[in-house]
């Protein structure tokens, strides 16, 4: 069961976020949730390379402009960012504030986040040993 451990984002998980996956062959992705206008959640799949880490408060995710995760986000609705990290899961939930465009890409637009909270969920008796992973094609 998830707990919450503040609203600030853990050291290591800050190393984590901030790294990035680019000349790995496999790579570890984010998930991140949304809210749809009907109230359903919906799942985007992101690289380390979408997400940059300011401080433990503060990071932006850039995501393709137009999409319905672009457009849940415009709402200003709560999101969350959960990965897989020393055998626990993390949600961070996130209040993102207006979008700006991406500098290096114009189909793309980075959305500015703040932390709310960080909930961890670790089991003794069942660590987590990978969370959602792709492979890199060159």
């Amino acid at each position: 069961m998830s707990r919450s451990i503040g609203d600030s984002m853990p050291a290591p998980l800050l190393v984590q976020l901030a790294r990035s996956d680019e000349t790995d062959d496999e790579a570890s992705a984010l998930l991140l949730v949304t809210v749809d206008d009907d109230g359903a959640p919906r799942v985007s799949f992101l690289s380390a390379r979408e997400v940059d880490v300011f401080d433990e408060r503060r990071l932006s995710i850039e995501v393709r402009r137009g999409t319905a995760t672009s457009q849940n986000l415009r709402r200003g609705q709560t999101a969350a960012l959960w990965c897989v990290l020393d055998a626990a899961a993390y949600s961070i939930r996130l209040k993102p504030s207006e979008a700006e465009a991406s500098p290096e890409d114009p189909a793309y637009e980075r959305f500015p986040f703040r932390v709310q909270d960080v909930l961890r969920d670790f089991e003794a008796g069942a660590p987590l040993i990978a969370g959602p992973t792709y492979r890199v094609l060159s």
